[in-house]
């Protein structure tokens, strides 16, 4: 085997199955993202209905599946890009279960980012007390 062809594991999937793989535990984590962030905003305009103290938006479901199309999407099709980057550089000869941590990683928080964006909410946000 030629140190310039990808390693195989074990199970025998190569580096873009392995994202696509570990990418779907991101998806996941970005649909109960969701879901929590429209629960929130029910409970939240909610309240302020029946109790009258402030003025909330009622939380629109289609704003909620656009964010949540986006953040799979760039999920999904950023993992394969960047997988398929990753083939053509030395990450090719680390075992790829390895190599697509680091490709999720960086793919889950530009979709967690996209999708809080579509929502207007401020990613940056609890940084800021820092």
């Amino acid at each position: 085997m030629d140190a310039t062809e990808p390693e195989e594991s074990r199970w025998g999937l190569s580096l873009p199955w392995w994202s696509l793989a570990i990418g779907a535990l991101t998806t996941v984590f970005l649909a109960g993202l969701a879901f929590a962030l429209l629960v929130m905003h029910s409970l939240t305009y909610g309240f302020t209905y029946v109790l009258e103290v402030g003025s909330i938006d009622h939380p629109e479901l289609d704003r909620y599946e656009q964010a949540l199309a986006i953040g799979v999407g760039t999920n999904v099709f950023g993992a394969l890009g960047l997988s398929r980057l990753a083939l053509r550089t030395r990450a090719a000869t680390w075992p790829p279960v390895l190599a697509a941590l680091p490709i999720a990683l960086v793919t889950g928080v530009v979709a967690t980012t996209g999708m809080l964006a579509v929502l207007g909410v401020d990613p940056l946000l609890p940084l800021a007390g820092l």
